[in-house]
């Protein structure tokens, strides 16, 4: 008599293999967009922090604007341009002084 699998036997592994699918697939994706979403707060952050900063540094009032040349130097890392800043398409938008940047 030979051994092998049954149908049944092989339809609860395809079973259970679809289930545990169905489960990680979507935490999956969930996870890849959050980390998108820090990716973007981390970004405002040092765009908000290199603003500030350029501001002291240049006797600057709230409301002035602000481009990417004055405060490439103050981002940090090694961001050289604002294209670096893109999340998916997403480009950040730097504001004025006492305006939070934003995407």
């Amino acid at each position: 008599m030979k051994k092998a699998f049954t149908l049944i036997e092989i339809l609860i592994v395809v079973a259970i293999i679809g289930l545990l699918a169905a489960i990680g697939v979507p935490s999956f994706i969930r996870s890849q967009q959050h980390a998108k979403d820090n990716i973007k707060k981390i970004n405002i952050s040092s765009v908000n922090a290199a603003k500030e900063q350029w501001a002291i540094i240049n006797n600057q009032a709230t409301g002035t604007a602000v481009t990417w040349e004055d405060i490439r130097e103050y981002v940090g890392g090694s961001i050289t341009n604002l294209s670096a800043l893109d999340i998916d398409g997403d480009s950040i938008r730097i504001n004025e002084i006492g305006t939070s940047a934003s995407y």
